[in-house]
């Protein structure tokens, strides 16, 4: 993060403060469970069908997410927000520091809330950029997500009805989505394989969901995929051909060791209060998705991924505090959707930036990171809006 930081529109900060990061308890370098519970999945039943295709993958990874629990259970018992924010108090003192300024994005929102609800009185200043809502319920989150993803996916239409002439993908929001929702449906069945760059890609209805849920600045590039998949020809080799949607609360992997999936997961089940019933959680996706078809990901995210957890979520218990507090909210991301800013400051006060774009986290690259800048110098949250970066135009279909 400090580095990040550094390098960024944020980078004036490192004039004033000495920027500290850390890898929380479970993580990086910190003391861990070597137990990242990835790699393979169950092999699918002749004739399975989808709902149990979804339950034997759940019921497989919850397995070895307890059995990397069973290692050490008093350590699994303990992660959560409020463990590590109390981490991050001990920092405080070791550095000899009476208040800290704490910067966040995705997750890192929901520690910072944590650490301000705890520990008030030794925050100087804190910004929250991507934020959690306060109440994460992993159910509910599963479908603000697919209907904020599916707002995004109209405005990305509407934007490519803009551009028929060079698309050839429809004159409304509503023609290019029933041009989508036929592609999607016909690759589902009959995938194309292709080879880009001397790798096989797989053009499926996964590719599909894939471009359609580009963020802005990746509008250009997914619409001219689309417009050459759509007159029966192959995407550029720089389409985002196979790219995995962007998820993850912001635990991405940047380097060797940064991303503990074990300790994602003990956190989110430490502070979740969803469902465990799986069943449920399944009849509640098909409504979902049959609302939802091009948006919903094929089957639950985050829904009843600790049905299997063996120790009981519970809230964080945030509440408000004194200490200035700046959140940035993007209006449109799909990610950590806007409403859950709104949710938050409700719970722990603060004011609002909103960003108009849709790309997670993305203040610390945008122009307007100089108000983050300003309120760092001056403690005075600010109620203000600006715009994300543009989005590049698409290429006619060759």
């Amino acid at each position: 993060m400090p580095e990040l930081i550094r390098t960024s529109r944020l980078g004036e900060l490192a004039k004033y403060y000495d920027l500290v990061g850390f890898d929380p308890r479970g993580t990086g370098y910190s003391g861990q469970i070597d137990c990242q519970a990835l790699g393979g999945s169950p092999e699918p039943r002749p004739g399975e069908s989808e709902k149990d295709q979804w339950l034997d993958q759940v019921r497989w990874r919850g397995a070895r997410y307890t059995g990397c629990a069973e290692k050490d259970p008093e350590f699994a018992a303990g992660l959560g927000a409020v463990t590590i924010a109390r981490d991050v108090d001990r920092i405080r003192e070791a550095l000899g520091e009476r208040k800290i300024s704490y910067f966040g994005v995705s997750w890192g929102t929901a520690l910072g809330a944590a650490y301000r609800s705890l520990f008030d009185e030794h925050v100087d200043k804190m910004a929250i950029d991507s934020v959690l809502p306060p109440d994460l319920d992993l159910d509910r989150f599963d479908r603000v997500e697919t209907r904020a993803h599916d707002e995004n996916l109209h405005r990305f239409a509407g934007w490519m009805a803009e551009r028929d002439a060079v698309l050839h993908l429809g004159r409304t929001a509503d023609e290019v989505v029933a041009t989508e929702l036929a592609m999607f449906t016909e690759l589902k069945a009959r995938p194309r394989q292709i080879v880009q760059n001397g790798v096989p890609v797989t053009l499926n209805d996964t590719w599909v969901f894939n471009q359609v849920g580009s963020t802005s600045p990746g509008w250009g590039t997914a619409a001219s995929a689309l417009a050459a998949v759509h007159a029966g020809k192959d995407p550029a080799p720089s389409a985002r051909a196979g790219e995995p949607a962007a998820t993850g609360f912001g635990w991405d992997e940047k380097r060797p060791y940064a991303l503990n999936r074990y300790v994602q997961h003990a956190v989110n089940c430490a502070d979740t209060t969803s469902s465990r019933d799986l069943d449920q959680v399944w009849d509640d996706y098909t409504v979902t998705e049959a609302r939802y078809p091009l948006s919903a990901g094929g089957q639950p995210g985050y829904s009843g991924s600790c049905f299997d957890w063996p120790y009981t979520g519970k809230p964080v218990g945030y509440r408000p505090g004194h200490s200035p507090l700046q959140l940035i909210a993007h209006r449109y991301e799909s990610v950590t959707p806007y409403q859950g800013a709104l949710e938050m400051q409700q719970r722990i006060g603060g004011s609002v930036l909103t960003v108009g774009d849709d790309v997670h986290g993305s203040l610390a690259n945008l122009p307007c990171a100089s108000k983050l800048v300003t309120f760092f110098a001056t403690g005075v949250p600010i109620v203000d809006s600006c715009e994300g970066a543009p989005s590049p135009e698409p290429q006619p279909v060759p």
